[in-house]
């Protein structure tokens, strides 16, 4: 009996230490998949370990450097080569919950910029693996352009089966040796929650949006920095067309919570995004758009590989980011899921099914212990 009594409460006891902790690792991996809000970094560090995760397909670049153009201080430096091999440099944060969100930052085209007739995205906002960008930043030629992806209900996520919908917006003309300070209010459109976008460049509103934003998966969007030309591709038949690298800089990047609604479009300011947009994601959508006026657009002559009458493409989260180091899974892969919560319910109950099983056993040993003392 006793031996059987010892036997019990040693696994009762492992039992309960193992759920200990695993339950807190569980909340630590949950925490550590998501962004801290407010998120500010402005470089001065000399690093960029603020953004865990980076993306370089090819031979490009990415380090802090003095900031051009008379802005002071440090910025990320952003450097792909036009070698017949690189498409993507970038680096991202983490996840943020769903909800309302001030994303702002500045960022700066060199004068040599070269121009290019298919889009280079800068920027942008990216759900998930197997996805289309919820929300793009990108320059097609001499102008800004935001585009915007989402799908609802039972829609598959799979692109290839069901593309997302799409619309764009023409954000008004690049200006080239100029910092521009973008201001994006972002609120997540979820099953419950209508979505809104506010576009500001240098405190001027040039586009908004209104309707579903995200694919409503597990956590919103993440948010991207960088250099992306998809149609660089190798696959895609993109060969090195002998340009000077694509340079793109990046500076004082924020993320910050705003009240639900905060910046709203109305309805006579800005075009609205419908779920009945059926749109192609590889086609331009018709719909009307906002521009912003500015000085020096720029007007380089075209670069090698860039195809004025070519569709551009958008590029599919893969989940192939990497953290600094090298050494962590895909992004997509350490995203907080809505099935957490489950989790710790489910641990939370083993925990407590544990503690009863040795209390269980602490309270029969004590009774046994009583009766031998009275005989």
């Amino acid at each position: 009996m006793f031996q059987r009594y010892s036997r019990r409460r040693r696994i009762g006891a492992a039992l309960a230490a193992v759920l200990a902790v695993g339950l807190g690792a569980t909340e630590a991996v949950a925490d550590r998949a998501l962004t801290p809000v407010p998120f500010k970094d402005g470089f001065e560090s000399g690093a960029t370990t603020a953004f865990h995760r980076k993306g370089i397909d090819g031979t490009g670049t990415v380090g802090v450097t003095a900031a051009p153009g008379g802005h002071g201080g440090k910025a990320v430096r952003f450097v792909m080569p036009d070698d017949g091999k690189s498409y993507r440099t970038e680096i991202a944060t983490e996840r943020v919950p769903y909800g309302s969100y001030r994303y702002t930052f500045a960022n700066y085209l060199p004068n040599d910029w070269a121009r290019y007739d298919n889009q280079t995205i800068v920027s942008q906002w990216h759900g998930g693996t197997g996805t289309f960008p919820a929300v793009v930043l990108a320059v097609k030629g001499d102008r800004w352009m935001m585009i915007v992806h989402w799908k609802v209900g039972s829609e598959q996520v799979d692109e290839s089966k069901q593309p997302a919908h799409e619309i764009k917006y023409d954000l008004g003309p690049v200006r080239l040796g100029h910092w521009n300070q973008w201001s994006f209010d972002i609120t997540w459109s979820t099953a419950t929650t209508t979505g809104s976008i506010t576009a500001r460049l240098d405190g001027a509103q040039v586009g908004s949006h209104r309707g579903p934003n995200s694919y409503h998966q597990d956590t919103a969007p993440y948010h991207k920095i960088g250099l992306y030309r998809p149609n660089w591709q190798a696959w895609k038949g993109h060969k090195a067309g002998g340009t000077p690298a694509v340079v793109n800089y990046y500076d004082d990047i924020t993320i910050t919570a705003i009240s639900p609604g905060a910046s709203t479009p109305s309805s006579a300011s800005s075009p609205q995004a419908s779920p009945s947009t059926t749109a192609s994601p590889s086609r331009p959508d018709p719909s009307a758009s906002a521009s912003a006026s500015a000085s020096s657009p720029a007007t380089g002559a075209a670069s090698p590989g860039s195809e004025p009458g070519a569709e551009d493409d958008i590029p599919i989260d893969t989940g192939a980011d990497t953290d600094n180091d090298d050494d962590a899974g895909p992004l997509a892969e350490t995203g907080a899921s809505s099935r957490i919560p489950i989790a710790l319910a489910f641990g939370s109950a083993l925990l407590a099914a544990g503690l009863a099983l040795v209390l269980r056993s602490r309270a029969r040993a004590a009774k046994r212990r009583a009766g031998s003392h009275r005989g």
